[in-house]
Formats: C-alpha cells, sequence, structure tokens
C-alpha cells in the first residue's frame, strides 16, 4: 500500500472517530439539557426532523430543552452502533439508539405524554400518580459535512420504532440499592463537566 493510500485510510478512520464523538455528544446534551452543545454538533444552517419538530436544528435545541425540562424527571439515551459512510467532505450515518425516560406522574402530566387512553388505564390500576417509565428505540439518519476541518450534522431525521410504557419499576432509597442510586445531573453541575485533564506542565 502506498504512502498515500495509507494516509487516506487514517483519515477515515479519524473522521469515523470525530463523527462517532458528535453522535455521543448528542446524548450528553439532550441528557444533561446543555442547549449550547446541542447547537454545537450542527452547522447553523442545520436542520432536524424529530417528528415534534421540523426545521432549523439551533431552533429544535431550544425547542426540546423546554420540553424536556417539563416533561421529564430525568432519562438517558444510548447510540447502540453506527453505520457510517464518508466521501470526500459529506457523511451519512445510521445509528441505532435506546432512550430510558422517566415521566412525571398525575393525570394531566400523564395524559399529555402517553395519551388519554394509557391515562385512564393508570387510573383504573391506581398508578396514574406513579412516576411513569418511557423507554424506546429507533435510528437517527444523519447527513454529516466537513466545513474547516470539522464535521458537524447538516442533517437528521430520527425514526422511533419500538416504545415500552409503565409505571416505574425504579428503586432509589431502599435496600442496598440506595447506596448505588448516585443520579447525574440535567445541568452543567453534572459530574462530567468537572471531569477535565490535568494540565501538563
Amino acid at each position: 500500500m502506498t504512502q498515500s493510500a495509507n494516509e487516506a485510510k487514517l483519515q477515515l478512520v479519524l473522521d469515523r472517530q470525530e463523527i462517532e464523538q458528535i453522535l455521543s455528544l448528542y446524548c450528553r446534551a439532550i441528557d444533561r439539557l446543555d442547549a449550547e452543545l446541542l447547537k454545537s454538533i450542527y452547522h447553523p444552517d442545520g436542520t432536524d426532523d424529530h417528528g415534534v419538530f421540523s426545521g432549523p436544528a439551533h431552533e429544535f435545541a431550544d425547542m426540546i430543552m423546554v420540553s424536556l425540562a417539563e416533561v421529564l424527571i430525568d432519562g438517558m439515551h444510548t447510540v447502540t452502533h453506527s453505520a457510517i459512510e464518508i466521501e470526500g467532505n459529506f457523511a451519512t450515518a445510521e445509528s441505532y439508539y435506546q432512550a430510558y425516560q422517566l415521566c412525571h406522574g398525575g393525570l394531566d402530566a400523564v395524559t399529555g405524554f402517553f395519551g388519554p387512553a394509557y391515562a385512564e388505564a393508570q387510573v383504573a390500576k391506581g398508578t396514574i400518580d406513579s412516576p411513569q417509565d418511557y423507554i424506546c428505540g429507533g435510528r437517527y439518519i444523519d447527513l454529516f459535512e466537513k466545513r474547516d476541518g470539522k464535521w458537524k450534522i447538516l442533517r437528521r431525521r430520527i425514526t422511533n420504532e419500538w416504545n415500552i410504557c409503565q409505571p416505574s419499576t425504579r428503586i432509589t432509597q431502599q435496600g442496598h440499592l440506595a447506596h448505588f442510586n448516585l443520579p447525574g445531573r440535567r445541568d452543567r453541575q453534572d459530574p462530567v463537566y468537572m471531569n477535565v485533564l490535568p494540565k501538563t506542565p
């Protein structure tokens, strides 16, 4: 393999790593309610088709932060794997995700998020006031563009292909499990923002 072929192969590896980092940072931004971080992974003219919103990605970032803060107690997104194809300064990515979200209980909150039929079922069971689990999975289908040496999302479309909805079974303050209940925060006081590399002398 020639030197130029080796360099091209190495560049593909580096490009893929940068794209995978962006996919990971999306999860952090959503779970930590970090609007600025979320905006930073899209180009200024990027778009997001997210079901509840379809339009400029930076507007989506502002909208989704308000919605998540109101509807959810907390949540965690995970990208399980990605199929990435790179051609010049463009790349496509199909990334499978799973998300867990803990939603507020109460008739209005449950009806607004899950719909009246689900809410009526929870009333009948006596669980309408309990927090509710929403677990789902789907794909992020992205078009990335490399500008000024940096990859960012130009166009995102999501699918949401399955879900599990139920009164929460989470245990946090009982038994031995209570010692392992170490929740993160939904702001920049979360420990991840304090986890910085030491300065080299």
